[in-house]
């Protein structure tokens, strides 16, 4: 009898310290998952939600203090700060506070000409602590989230070059297209803070591309000369507009996205490998959001 019950006590020992090696081992992951996106609208409410239930909207303010005329067209935090900024169509850029909705103007920070239609894309490059603005007419360039300046891509000429126009790859199956870039957002490294991947999403094909080659490839192109290599179809078909920011702990990849054919905007998670994007339901109350934002 006592033998019988010594075996079966060294069961349950073994089981409880399988299942503890277990749990030790997915906690990790767990921790590393979003748990607060920002979100702004068209109508410049700024919201926060829970990417689990996207369409529980836990705080919302309105957008105040923006120069007449601003209309947002993206917000991203910046990590080395963990503050929010936007991007307005005028090439403006702002601090927000979460707390109230407040729009502080960056000192300095003034119209960009190229910038005078849209729609844009727009994400820090933690790397370098700069903003990618893309977008209208392929234009391609950076600014300085300190002064809101253009940073120059050739110091060998005068004045201040923006980066080369966005443009496919020549090896790229798409390399006879134009692209319609509207959404971009760069990945972390924890092993290297140097390195981090550009991706982008392409409104009128439905597509996430990468725009230069992916951190650790060798030749690598620098996101700088603008170009793009396709990664794979979202599965929504064409969209008439999008967001996309990625997690700074465990890349985590998610977008809103408006597909032409619908109308809510809905949050998605992808698939920065295929592309593949699966919806994870209707983001705030589905009204147009123009920009989005995984708070570190």
């Amino acid at each position: 009898m006592f033998y019988q019950r010594s075996r079966e006590f060294s069961k349950l020992v073994l089981i409880s310290a399988t299942l503890s090696a277990t749990t030790a081992l997915a906690a990790p992951s767990l921790s590393k998952a979003p748990t607060s996106v920002w979100g702004v609208d068209d109508q410049h409410t700024l919201f926060n939600v829970h990417p689990d239930q996207p369409s529980k909207i836990l705080t919302s303010h309105q957008v105040t203090g923006l120069m007449a005329q601003d209309r947002i067209i993206g917000i991203d935090f910046r990590v080395a700060r963990g503050e929010l900024y936007a991007l307005t169509h005028s090439g403006r850029i702002y601090r927000l506070d979460t707390q109230s909705g407040q729009a502080i103007l960056v000192d300095g920070s003034e119209p960009v000409a190229e910038m005078a239609v849209g729609p844009y894309g727009f994400d820090f490059n933690p790397a370098a602590d700069k903003l990618r603005v893309v977008g209208d007419r392929n234009k391609n360039l950076r600014l300085d989230p300190d002064s809101g300046a253009k940073v120059d891509f050739d110091k060998e000429r005068s004045g201040v070059q923006t980066d080369p126009d966005l443009a496919f790859a020549v090896n790229d199956s798409y390399r006879d297209e134009f692209p319609d870039i509207v959404a971009a957002a760069y990945t972390y490294n924890a092993n290297d803070s140097k390195l981090t991947t550009n991706y982008a999403i392409d409104r009128r094909k439905g597509m996430l591309l990468m725009q230069g080659t992916k951190e650790g490839v060798s030749p690598s192109v620098s996101p700088n000369l603008g170009v793009l290599y396709s990664v794979g179809a979202l599965g929504t078909g064409p969209l008439k507009d999008a967001s996309l920011d990625i997690s700074d702990l465990s890349n985590t990849a998610l977008a809103a996205l408006l597909p032409v054919n619908g109308q809510q905007t809905h949050l998605f998670k992808l698939d920065l490998e295929t592309g593949q994007a699966i919806s994870i339901g209707v983001l705030g109350d589905g009204a147009h959001v123009t920009g989005l934002a995984i708070e570190p």
